[in-house]
This record gives structure tokens, C-alpha cells and sequence, in this order.
């Protein structure tokens, strides 16, 4: 029985190691929840009237596909909801507004140019020619956001006068609110290099409760986004509802090239950090203008998406340790670039052994009572605290996710948006075990040596959510 009792302790303390790592991330979401909420969204009334006032920048909303199945639909709604905003004055918003799609599809181009003829925003799509190359070889998504650079380099939709990219992915959606408050920011503001809050109510119903809670992770996420844009360190960067200078972008390009023969899958944190490395910290901002997105339909998307999203950031951190402007920094900032991005990976991947080991604690202490009728506690009372704090920090992050995700747009009645929480918050020590998964499969891929990558986007409608699961495939 004291071996037993040995063996219960060390997975209790192991439990309290890991759960500590990820607990001090949660500390530093909610320290940014608590003193810096203000700052993490844009609350202000701003209408038409007010931006006419304001020094208003050229603003392109640039929205980059593959033109896949179920891409169209997608696309489409978001273009009809800056059409929203533009119909309010089709003069003011025609001048300073235009939207460019960047696709694959020859189809897709000729489909949105008549639908789109004669709005008061000008729609201009471009097709990405078959056999383009960048000078450095890039791949992917990244290829088609630097042939558009190129294409703007050589004048196309040339503005004069300060210009803005606004970074759209396929399913992203701002309502003419938040866009109206994004235009404001960008009026008064000389941060060349900012981001929002995205939120995840789009088509929300037909994604899996798994899926629906484990977007629930994600807003909360946003308070360290903030924070870390604020301060200018690129820890993470997402690639929509980014907002960057047109000069900056045709001056740094998205010709990233590739890391040891295998393509950049997360070009946004690549560009980040080249953006840092060459123009420093004082560029980076957070406009605090929420987008809406969507979640994935399956788990099987979800987990695809999330393990990109760590290779593609181990992808990262590697090409900017092998970068000479990175060996000339402070090694304290270089520690903190590494290892800050290093620790949220990590605390990622715990998920999954903390999971597991509390999992089997729980069933050692479940035996202990019935077989020996112990109940005093397992461990310490300070350690005992601690753990409880841990939960109810966990229990609150998810509950704060869901609420802003079902809340946005979808206006549910009490009585459904209450079920609806409690069906997210009950499935959600399943689903975070199950997302955990996926970055410590990408860790543990990463460290055998097998990098391989591709870009294949997390599919738009269930329809062509199907159609992927039934095709298989990898990563």
C-alpha cells in the first residue's frame, strides 16, 4: 500500500507541475481581462458623419483564397457586409474603400466581377497565375499574398496618399460598426502593423459542440494578444483581421521563401517577426476591432488547423534564429522571443499529458475512498487551493469564450443561450484534452524530424467539411 501511496503522490504532484505551467498563462489572460480590458475592444460610437471628419486612409480589404469548395459562399457574405456599410454613403465609402480578392479561380473571379458590378465599393479580383514564383521560391498562401504585393508594386490600384491593407481570411465577416471604428483607429493612429479580437458565432451551429467548445478557447486568448501587440513583441501574430501599411507590406513583401526545402505554413508569424527584426518594436499596435469568424465543423478540421498552426510557428522560430538581425538583438530579448513563444506552445501541449495524469489521479483517489474510505485531502492545502484556483480560472476562460462567441450576432433566447453554455462548458475538459492533442502531435512530429507541410484550408461549409473527411489525407 506505500508503494501505492507513492505512486498516487507522484501523479498528484506531477498533476500540480503541469497544471502550474498552465495556470500562470491563465494568470496573465486574466491580469489583461482585469487592469486592460478598456484597451482589448473598441466600444465607441462612431458613425459615417464622424469619419467624414476624420484624415481618413485609403483602406483595402484584401481577402486571399484558393478558391476551394465552399470558398464562394464564404466570400461572399463578408463582401456583403462592408456593401452594408458602404451603402450608408456609397460617395464617401466609394472613395476611400475597395476590396480585392486574390484567388486561383478563374471561376471565382469572373462569378464575383458580375455579381459585384456597379456596387458602390469597387470589387477587383485577381487570379494567381498558375505557373507564378516568387524570386525566393514561397509556397503556399504566402505566394499569392506576394504576387499581389508585386502587382501593387508595379501600380496596381495605386492610391495617392496614405494606404492601408485590412487582411481578411475567406469566412471573415465585420459588421459596419466595427469597421467603422476600425477607420476611426486608422485615422488617428501611427502604428503601421495592428490587430483585434476575433470572435467565432459564424454558421456556429453547424459546427460539433466538440469544435464549438473548443473555439471557446480562443477569445480569451485575445487579452494576450492584445498584449502582446501592444508591447511589440511578436510572440504570435493571426493573419486575419491584421491591418498593415501598404507601404510596409510592398516594402517587406511575403517572399519568405522556405525552411530547409518545406514551405512557411504560418506566413503571418513569419512576417511578424521580419517586421520586428527590421523595424522594431514601435510598429506594432491593436486596433481593437472585432472580426467574426466561424469555427471548424469536425474535429477532424479542428485538429488539422491546430496542428499547422504549431508547425507553422516552430517553422518560425526557427528561420528567425537563423537570422542575422536575430543574433545582434540583446540575448534577453532574444530569450524572450524564443522562450516566450516556446512557453505558450508548450502550455498548448500540456493539455493533453495534464489531462491524462489527472485523469488517472482522479481514479487512484476514487479507489482510495472505496477501498480504504479516505477522506482527508490528497494532498496539501495549499496545494489543494491552488489547484481549486486553477479550475475556477480554466471553468470562467471558457465561460468568457462561449459567452462572447454565442452572444455577437446570434441574439438567442435566455433559456437556449444558457443550454448552449452549459453544453459548451460540460464538453470542454474533453475538448481541450482533445485540441491539447493536436499541438502535442506537432511538438512530437517537429522533434522526430518530420516537418512536412501543406496548405489545405480548414473547409467553409459542412458540405465541404464532408467532402474533406471523406477524402482524408494529411496535415
Amino acid at each position: 500500500m506505500n508503494i501505492l501511496a507513492m505512486v498516487g503522490d507522484g501523479l498528484g504532484y506531477c498533476m500540480f507541475a503541469l497544471i502550474s505551467l498552465i495556470n500562470i498563462r491563465f494568470l496573465s489572460y486574466f491580469y489583461s481581462f482585469f487592469v486592460h480590458w478598456p484597451r482589448y475592444r473598441r466600444r465607441e460610437k462612431v458613425t459615417t458623419s464622424d469619419l467624414q471628419r476624420l484624415p481618413l486612409p485609403y483602406i483595402k480589404i484584401q481577402i486571399t483564397t484558393r478558391g476551394s469548395a465552399g470558398s464562394t459562399e464564404v466570400i461572399r457574405r463578408g463582401i456583403k457586409y462592408i456593401m452594408r456599410l458602404a451603402y450608408e454613403d456609397p460617395t464617401f465609402y466609394g472613395h476611400y474603400l475597395n476590396i480585392e480578392v486574390v484567388t486561383e479561380s478563374e471561376e471565382q473571379k469572373q462569378l464575383f466581377e458580375r455579381e459585384f458590378v456597379g456596387t458602390p465599393v469597387p470589387v477587383y479580383v485577381v487570379v494567381l497565375p498558375k505557373n507564378y514564383e516568387t524570386p525566393g521560391g514561397t509556397q503556399l498562401k504566402a505566394r499569392g499574398l506576394h504576387y499581389m504585393v508585386e502587382m501593387r508594386r508595379r501600380g496596381l490600384n495605386r492610391k495617392h496618399g496614405r494606404t492601408v491593407i485590412v487582411h481578411y481570411d475567406e469566412e471573415s465577416v465585420m459588421e459596419p460598426l466595427e469597421l467603422r471604428r476600425l477607420f476611426r483607429y486608422l485615422a488617428l493612429t501611427d502604428k503601421k502593423l495592428t490587430e483585434g479580437p476575433i470572435y467565432y458565432p459564424l454558421e456556429y451551429r453547424d459546427a460539433s459542440v466538440i469544435c464549438r467548445a473548443m473555439e471557446a478557447n480562443r477569445p480569451i486568448g485575445c487579452f494576450e494578444c492584445r498584449d502582446v501587440m501592444e508591447k511589440g513583441i511578436p510572440l504570435h501574430l493571426h493573419g486575419s483581421n491584421l491591418v498593415i501599411d501598404e507601404d510596409l507590406e510592398n516594402e517587406l513583401g511575403w517572399d519568405i521563401g522556405n525552411l530547409d526545402g518545406q514551405p512557411f505554413i504560418a506566413e503571418d508569424y513569419v512576417f511578424g517577426v521580419n517586421a520586428y527584426l527590421r523595424y522594431g518594436s514601435s510598429i506594432f499596435g491593436w486596433h481593437g476591432s472585432v472580426m467574426l469568424e466561424q469555427p471548424p465543423f469536425s474535429f477532424k478540421s479542428a485538429f488539422r488547423q491546430r496542428f499547422r498552426w504549431i508547425i507553422g510557428v516552430l517553422q518560425g522560430m526557427e528561420m528567425m534564429k537563423r537570422t542575422p538581425m536575430f543574433s545582434q538583438l540583446p540575448k534577453g530579448l532574444r530569450f524572450r522571443l524564443t522562450w516566450g513563444t516556446r512557453y505558450r506552445i508548450t502550455t498548448f501541449a500540456l493539455g493533453l499529458p495534464a489531462g491524462a495524469i489527472s485523469l488517472l489521479y482522479l481514479m487512484y483517489q476514487y479507489a482510495q475512498f472505496f477501498l480504504r474510505h479516505q477522506a482527508t485531502p490528497p494532498m496539501p492545502l495549499p496545494v489543494m487551493l491552488w489547484m481549486i484556483f486553477a479550475g475556477f480560472l480554466w471553468l470562467n476562460s471558457i465561460f468568457i469564450g462561449a459567452w462572447y462567441n454565442i452572444s455577437t450576432i446570434m441574439h438567442l433566447p435566455a433559456n437556449q443561450g444558457i443550454a448552449e453554455m452549459a453544453k459548451v462548458i460540460a464538453i470542454a475538459p474533453i475538448a481541450g484534452v482533445l485540441e491539447s492533442s493536436a499541438a502535442f502531435w506537432a511538438i512530437f512530429q517537429w522533434m522526430r524530424g518530420n516537418r512536412k507541410v501543406s496548405w489545405k484550408p480548414t473547409p467553409k461549409t459542412a458540405e465541404a467539411d464532408k467532402v474533406s473527411i471523406t477524402a482524408g489525407g494529411g496535415q
